[in-house]
Parts: C-alpha cells; sequence; structure tokens
C-alpha cells in the first residue's frame, strides 16, 4: 500500500492499483453480470457506465458512501451467489468468497470511529455486513473496494494472495506488505476504520474536500497532474486511499486499458459501483434506519427512526404498514445531528418519529419504507415483530347530579383496546339503570388517549328512582372479552318526585278459573314513566302475586307509541282452591309508590287433579344457611318452601338493615325434593350480592308468606367482606369444564371444548399433547355463549377451539390438560382418538 506525507509530515497508506488493475478491468468488461434486482438492501438494477457520467470530484456521494445499512448479510450473501455463480474452488486453493469462513476475534470499539464487533464464525458476507453497519461504510463500497483491488468477487479461481490482501491495506508499492494485517476479515475492518479515519480529521490529509487539489495521473511524476475540485468527504477519501485521478486515455477505453500514464483505481471504483449498484451520486433509492419501535397500552406503536434519498437533501416521505395493511405516511423532516457523518453537516433534516393508533392488542408485523423520489425504488428499511399490551378500561362520572326521584349523570367510558363507539352500563344501588352506547364525542378524552374512539361520552337521566342517599357506578366492557369492568363510583341524593303527571291507564281484562288455577290478563302505563307497571293481585283480599306487567301487547304500543308493547300482563295463578273467588288486580302509581285498583272480577276454580294439591297449609318454612365473604362480594345459600303454593318463594335480602336483594328461591336442590318431594327441587336460594364494601357486614334473609304476603326473616349473619381485585373471582376451587371432542381433517385436527377456574376470572391456559408428545400450548378464550349462559359470571371467553396442523396421516390419539390456579399444576382432561388424513 502506498503512502503520501499529510501537512502536518505524518504518513498515511494509501493505494495504487496500476497494471494490475487494468488487467482485472479487462477481465470484468467480459462479465456478464445481468441486472441485480431492486430489493430490501435498496440496490438499485445494474447498468452500464458511460464514461461522460464520470466527475473526478464527485466519485460518490456521501450519503451512498457512509450508509451503513445499505445492506444486510442476507443481501450481500445473495450478491456474491449471483455475481460469481460458476466459482468452484480450485485444486489446493482456496473457497470461493461465497462461501468463505473465517474465524473472527472480538474488535473492541473505536471512539468516533467504529462499534465494537462481536467474536465468531463468520461468512464473508456477514464480515461485509458487520464491519459497514459497526463503521458505517456502505457494504456496497466494500464490495467494489474488494473487486478494485484483488478482482476477489468475481473471480472463479481465488487465490491466497487475493483473502491476505484483500483490500490492499498496508501494502506500499514500494515495501512488503505489513503481515500484522493479513487476513480477509482484518483486510475488510482496516480499510472500513481507516475510512472513518479520513472522514473524522478532512483537514489532516494532503486531499480535502471544498477546495482545488493537484492530483497526479500516475505514480510517475512526469506523467503530470490534474486539478480536481473535490466536492465531498467520501470523493476525497477515495483520493487519499488511491492518490491517482484517471487521464483522457483511461477514460476513452472504460471497461480496458489507457496508455503508460494510466491509473485506474478510481475509475475502476466509479465503473464497479455504477454497474452494480446504479448511479454512485444519484438516481438511488432511500436509504435510512428504524432505530426503535414498540407497542403501548392503549392500542398504540412508537416508531422512530430516519430517511433520505441521496438525489435530493429536501425530506421524504416514511410510510407505515401494520400485518401489511398500511397505516400512516408521515414526512421525515425532524433534525437529527447524529446524521451529519453520514449525510453532510447541512443534510440532517431527515429523522421521524410517530405514533401509529388504533392497534388491538397482541403480535403485529411493522413495517417501514423509505419513499423514493426521482430515478429509483422505495426501499424497505425494517419489518419487525412489535407487541401491543390489553389495556384496562377507564372512565369517569363527571357529574352525578340527585333530583325529585331523578338522578342525571354525565361522564365517559372507554376500552383503549377498541376504536368503537364505547357500550357503557349505570348501576343505580347495584341494580341496572341504563344500558347504551355512548353518543358524545369528547376531543378531550381523545387527546388524551390517541388512538382510541372519541365518542365515548353520555348525558343522561335515570327515572323513577326512590327517595333517599343512592350509589351511582359506571361499567364498561374490557375488550376484547365480555367482561363488565366498573371504572367509577358516586353517590347521591334523590328527594321525593313532585308534581305527578296522571294516574296509571289500562285494563283489568279478564280472569279465567281452570283446575287449580285462575290466568289473568290486562295492561297499564303510567304516564310518569316509560317502564313496565308493577302490579300485585289479590284472591279473596290477600296478596297472591306480584310483578311486573311487561308481557308483549302490541295493540298497546299502537295506541301509545311512546310507551311500546312491553306493559301486558299475562299471568296464572295456582294452588287455588275450588270455588268461586274475587280477584283484584292493583296497578303502581309512580312517583308515589301506592298501588291503585284496577278492578274486581269473579271467578270460578276448579278441583286440581290429585297430584295438584299442596296438602297443606301454613306459614312459609326454610332456612338461611350461609353468607360467605368474598371480594366485594356475599354468596348466599338457603331454600324455602311455602305450604299455600307451589311456586318458589320470593325473597329480600338486607345488608346491614338496608334492602340489596329480592328475587325469587328457585335455584335447584336436589336434597330438600328428596325431603319434601311434593314442591320439587326448584326451591333453593343462591344468589351472590356484588359491589359490597370491605368490612364486616350483616345480612339477614326474608321469605314471603303467603296468603298474607308479609316476609318472614329467617335470621341474621355477619360475613366479612374484602376488597375487590381484578383478577380474583371471590371464589376458589378446582378448575373444571370439558374436552368435547377432536375431528380430524387433511393434516389438521381441530379440538374443542371449555375451561373455567374459580379462582380467577382470567381464561384458563392449555396444554395439548399428540400422541404424548406436546403440540401445542394457549389460552381458552374462544367466543362460547352456551357457557356464558350456565355460568354468567365469567363471560363468554371460555372456549377451547384450536387446529393443529401438520399431523401426518392416520390415528392419533390427543390429550387436553387446563392449569388448575393458584398452584398453576395443569389437570388432565381426557384423551381422545382422531383420524387425520
Amino acid at each position: 500500500m502506498r503512502s503520501i506525507r499529510t501537512k502536518d509530515g505524518r504518513r498515511r497508506p494509501l493505494r495504487a492499483t496500476l497494471a494490475l488493475v487494468a488487467s482485472l478491468a479487462v477481465a470484468a468488461g467480459g462479465l456478464t453480470i445481468g441486472t441485480i434486482a431492486a430489493g430490501n438492501d435498496g440496490s438499485e438494477s445494474a447498468s452500464a457506465a458511460v464514461a461522460a457520467n464520470f466527475d473526478p470530484g464527485y466519485i460518490i456521494s456521501d450519503a451512498n458512501f457512509y450508509n451503513g445499512s445499505a445492506m444486510s448479510a442476507t443481501s450481500v450473501q445473495s450478491f456474491l451467489n449471483s455475481v460469481a455463480p460458476n466459482c468452484k474452488q480450485q485444486s489446493g486453493g482456496p473457497v470461493c468468497l461465497k462461501n468463505f469462513v473465517q474465524s473472527m476475534s472480538a474488535i473492541p470499539a473505536v471512539s468516533g470511529r467504529c462499534a465494537a464487533i462481536a467474536a465468531g464464525s463468520k461468512s464473508a458476507a456477514t464480515m461485509i455486513a458487520q464491519v459497514g453497519a459497526a463503521c458505517g461504510i456502505s457494504q456496497k463500497v466494500l464490495l467494489v473496494l474488494l473487486q478494485k483491488e484483488q478482482g476477489i468477487v468475481t473471480t472463479n479461481a481465488p487465490t491466497n494472495y487475493m483473502y491476505l490482501h484483500a483490500t490492499g491495506f498496508a501494502c506500499p508499492d514500494t515495501a512488503p506488505c505489513d503481515p500484522k494485517y493479513f487476513g480477509f476479515g482484518q483486510q475488510v475492518y482496516a480499510a472500513a476504520l481507516q475510512f472513518k479515519r479520513y472522514q473524522a480529521s478532512p483537514t489532516s490529509w494532503a486531499y480535502q474536500a471544498g477546495r482545488n487539489n493537484s492530483i497526479l495521473y500516475n505514480p510517475n511524476a512526469a506523467c503530470g497532474r490534474k486539478t480536481v475540485y473535490i466536492q465531498n468527504a467520501a470523493t476525497a477519501g477515495l483520493y487519499i486511499y488511491t492518490p491517482y485521478t484517471p487521464n483522457t486515455a483511461a477514460m476513452a477505453n472504460l471497461y480496458g486499458t489507457g496508455d503508460s500514464c494510466s491509473a485506474y483505481g478510481n475509475r475502476n471504483f466509479w465503473r464497479m459501483y455504477t454497474d452494480w449498484f446504479g448511479s454512485p451520486t444519484g438516481g438511488s433509492s432511500p436509504i435510512g434506519f428504524v432505530d426503535a419501535q414498540s407497542g403501548a397500552a392503549g392500542g398504540t406503536i412508537s416508531v422512530r427512526g430516519w430517511t433520505a434519498d441521496p438525489d435530493t437533501t429536501a425530506p421524504i416521505k416514511a410510510q407505515f404498514y401494520v400485518d401489511g395493511v398500511g397505516k400512516a405516511s408521515v414526512l421525515a423532516d425532524a433534525t437529527r445531528a447524529d446524521l451529519a457523518g453520514q449525510l453532510g453537516a447541512n443534510n440532517t433534516a431527515h429523522g421521524f418519529q410517530t405514533t401509529l393508533t388504533g392497534i388491538a392488542p397482541g403480535s403485529h408485523n411493522v413495517c417501514v419504507f423509505g419513499i423514493n423520489v426521482g430515478p429509483g425504488a422505495n426501499t424497505l428499511l425494517n419489518c419487525g415483530d412489535v407487541t401491543v399490551p390489553s389495556s384496562a378500561p377507564v372512565g369517569s362520572l363527571d357529574t352525578v347530579t340527585g333530583g325529585q326521584g331523578t338522578i342525571a349523570v354525565s361522564g365517559w367510558a372507554l376500552d383503549r383496546d377498541s376504536s368503537a363507539a364505547t357500550a357503557y352500563k349505570v348501576q343505580v344501588d347495584g341494580v341496572g339503570a341504563i344500558a347504551a352506547t355512548a353518543d358524545v364525542q369528547r376531543a378531550d378524552i381523545a387527546a388524551k388517549y390517541p388512538g382510541a374512539s372519541s365518542t365515548v361520552g353520555f348525558s343522561k337521566t335515570v327515572q323513577n328512582v326512590a327517595a333517599g342517599t343512592r350509589t351511582v357506578s359506571l361499567w364498561t366492557q374490557d375488550r376484547p372479552g365480555s367482561v363488565w369492568v366498573k371504572v367509577a363510583q358516586k353517590a347521591t341524593t334523590v328527594t321525593a318526585k313532585t308534581g305527578a303527571t296522571g294516574a296509571p291507564r289500562g285494563s283489568f281484562e279478564s280472569a279465567t278459573g281452570g283446575a287449580g288455577t285462575v290466568a289473568l290478563k290486562g295492561w297499564a302505563i303510567d304516564p310518569d314513566t316509560y317502564a313496565s307497571v308493577l302490579y300485585k293481585i289479590h284472591v279473596d283480599g290477600v296478596g297472591a302475586a306480584a310483578g311486573t306487567a311487561n308481557a308483549a301487547r302490541s295493540d298497546v304500543a299502537t295506541a301509545y307509541p311512546k310507551w311500546g308493547s312491553a306493559h301486558g300482563l299475562a299471568t296464572t295463578l295456582t294452588g287455588i282452591a275450588p270455588g268461586k273467588h274475587t280477584v283484584t288486580v292493583w296497578w303502581q302509581d309512580l312517583p308515589s309508590g301506592t298501588y291503585v285498583s284496577a278492578g274486581t272480577k269473579t271467578v270460578t276454580v276448579g278441583t286440581p287433579p290429585s297430584s295438584g294439591a299442596t296438602g297443606g297449609s301454613g306459614p312459609v318454612t326454610g332456612a338461611f344457611e350461609q353468607a360467605t365473604g368474598g371480594a366485594g362480594t356475599v354468596a348466599i345459600t338457603g331454600w324455602a318452601i311455602d305450604p299455600d303454593r307451589y311456586d318458589p318463594v320470593l325473597y329480600k335480602i338486607h345488608v346491614d338493615g338496608v334492602g340489596a336483594a329480592a328475587g325469587t328461591a328457585n335455584a335447584a336442590r336436589s336434597d330438600i325434593a328428596s325431603s319434601h318431594p311434593g314442591w320439587g327441587s326448584d326451591v333453593g336460594l343462591a344468589t351472590t350480592l356484588t359491589g359490597i364494601a370491605p368490612g364486616t357486614h350483616t345480612v339477614t334473609v326474608w321469605y314471603q308468606d303467603l296468603p298474607s304476603g308479609t316476609y318472614v326473616s329467617f335470621g341474621t349473619k355477619s360475613v366479612t367482606v374484602t376488597a375487590t381485585s381484578s383478577t380474583s373471582t371471590g371464589k376458589t376451587g378446582a378448575v373444571y369444564g370439558a374436552y368435547d371432542g377432536v375431528t380430524g381433517g387433511k393434516g389438521t385436527a381441530r379440538v374443542t371444548g371449555w375451561a373455567i377456574d374459580p379462582d380467577t376470572f382470567a381464561p384458563v391456559k392449555y396444554k395439548i399433547h399428540v400422541d404424548g408428545v406436546g403440540a401445542t400450548a394457549g389460552s381458552a378464550d374462544a367466543v362460547r355463549t352456551d357457557v356464558e349462559k350456565v355460568h354468567p359470571g365469567w363471560g363468554s371467553d371460555v372456549g377451547l377451539d384450536v387446529s393443529l396442523t401438520g399431523l401426518t396421516a392416520g390415528k392419533h390419539t390427543v390429550r387436553v390438560w387446563y392449569q388448575e390456579l393458584p398452584g398453576g399444576v395443569y389437570k388432565d382432561f381426557g384423551t381422545k382418538t382422531v383420524t387425520v388424513s
């Protein structure tokens, strides 16, 4: 490697490839390289160089020269395979460059020059890619340097000399090569580091950018010099490395030799780069790098990086795709001072940083392209997987204002994992009052949670609320599941309603006697509410039934369209003694809550079948068995039978002396059916109160006693309630469910089932073995509405629905395991046999 002195007298290595490079030029001129297709590395289509396009002062742009991400190791390997397809190892000689592998020691970082490079056994392509990335020198430049110095890239017969002196570093024309730098990897790294030294101290060398430079045509000074205005750092670096400029004769025979004064190093560099990768100074595809990309709760992905087009200093666009679908396009115009060394001090406005919104939770493939301007093609800068975590729903009750029998509520709710308008519910004292979809735009919330829907607001009034202190809670669904989550709660005071608009309107139409029964029909609306009217029924002056007149009546809807059809009375009283009876119907009048008589009718009841007699009369009997505290819950069990009727007994529950729930004790109790066979099994009390504050509470259960209709206390129990948890169910127990079946297909098997773990609301994890070998694992979160109906507390996302692929034809055994919490062990749910075609 030849040396010349710098201005300060130091010696620096230079390379002059004269006769050797001239002969290589002739050989390369006869090659048919073909078209190198533009790909993810941004390489251009090959094109024959034209001498008239050579500018000795601007051989290659800084953007192209210092682009350390120009080609990946895979791209370099593909290139090596394509340019020397016929290369074969010669007898006694080394392998071809495309097959070359070298064990490299670790290379420490050189501050301001090159990053560290790890040790390892590496292919030539890997070494070229890693050195280029570490030092910020284009892999294309390194490939061209290897070719112009030794012809090693395209040769079909490589020699050991080519590998030992691959880039000509530390091989002066006037002295032996320095053995310290022998070896392919050492040569590539040393050359790249040397070019970074040139760039880092531009005024320390004989040739400098931004001025006229007197450059020799040939080592023979008698051949003369040419004044060259070097325009940029990359061109200056080439002249420092190879200190000659081509003369007219060299350029006249671009792919051959000139005269005795010709030198070919920088000519060949320009020509080879053009032939392989397109114009070194323009007509190039964008370059760039994705520095970071990450997902965040709320359905967002942040991407940061830079991109620029060598054909212009103006900013270009970066385009983003998520799972193959275009998501955004932004102008990469942010200033990046770190790009000065690669693109030039006045060409740094090429950074981008953007947040992609509306992304569903889970793993996504994110690809970033630099959008080309002028000649060239769009460049794929990076494709990578990003995980977007799920996020809990949020919301607010901005206002909760109690009025006369009303509560006005306004606020917002959203699930950041969904871009749809928010579904929400409002409860008053734990009882549903509103179920709707948000219909108010809230720009302030949309700004706080980018990517979420802006239709998250609501403003409603709850009617017919009893006077007193009321607790209002707001709920929304946690997507992508179906579980409702409480996101806000406030208390307010409601006063008694005055200024009623009218008494109930309606009709007690008929009472028809049967065998121990009376069928009643009628209808009612209350001008003070659109809700269905409550009713009570007396038989012979004694309370016999109560409920809500909500049977469908299309005729009522026609007459009173604002009230709709759910205002019919259609019920049958059972257990009525034979004979004549008077039946009176009463409608509830709001806002007072008093009941108004709708009239009395006389009816004759026949004798019921012998199996229908109750066999007695008397007070209600039963038990309040247990009250069990959980996380914000109290589970209550018991049973009740009233000898005066076959219908399930009505109950009421008080917590700390305040009404908390009411309903019908109709849960299945086979033990009670055995001891009291005349009443069947639908006599159980099994209910869970929710939204209970942490602490110790008293719980009282009351059962209704007919025919009086009074409620009789069945005792009070003390219970301790703990704080709620986002994951706790308030229950414990073993995982349960089913392995429903397995169906074979062509190379596939579909496995179905379901699972619930009382210790968690989260979907149960599963594992599947095929022929005793683990095949897949995941979470049983497929939708099973049939299971939800039977186990409503866990929602519908409890299903197992998995397709196993890649199975060989024939019979296989498929075993399903469900995880048991809190221990984490897996419980075997059985094995089934399936035939795969």
